[in-house]
């Protein structure tokens, strides 16, 4: 087999795959409509991940979250604009240097964050629920050695 063909994986194989992401998909989804009864439909990834990047470091400049994020400045103006007008965030400008934003988390941000980061953890452990304590391990290991092959895949590109 040459360098530039795939492995050779069965149907069933992607299959598997395919159907434990619909079904870890599906359950997030449960689990977010359980814990709001009204969802914020305007919520997205990339709105999240900047939620939660404030969350971890309060008052970040704008440049910080498009660099950590790998966002553009015109796409976290945009997302930064929404969730400033669902009320999830305020800018905070410097007085001496107008150029500088700051974000924070509003109150209702900070819960929201909160709230995802709890349903996130019910998530884990439902789905590692049916694992031993060695599963669970080799699982993570398994995990690590593969997102290390694809992050060395990534360098090389």
């Amino acid at each position: 087999m040459s360098a530039n063909q795939p492995p050779d994986t069965s149907a069933h194989e992607f299959d598997a795959m395919n159907r434990l992401t619909e079904t870890f998909l599906k359950y997030k989804m449960k689990l977010i409509e359980q814990k709001h009864k009204e969802p914020n439909w305007r919520m997205n990834n990339t709105k999240y991940h900047i939620l939660k990047a404030i969350y971890h470091n309060p008052n970040c400049m704008v440049a910080d979250i498009s660099k950590r994020l790998q966002l553009s400045s015109g796409a976290t103006t945009i997302a930064l604009n929404q969730l400033e007008e669902d009320g999830m965030i305020v800018r905070l400008r410097s007085d001496s240097d107008r150029r500088t934003v700051r974000t924070a988390l509003t109150e209702q941000g900070a819960s929201f964050v909160k709230s995802a980061m709890e349903i996130r953890r019910q998530l884990l452990t439902d789905m590692l629920e049916p694992l031993s304590g060695e599963e669970k391990k080799q699982f993570f290991a398994m995990i690590d050695k593969i997102t290390e092959q694809l992050a060395l895949k990534l360098e090389r590109q």
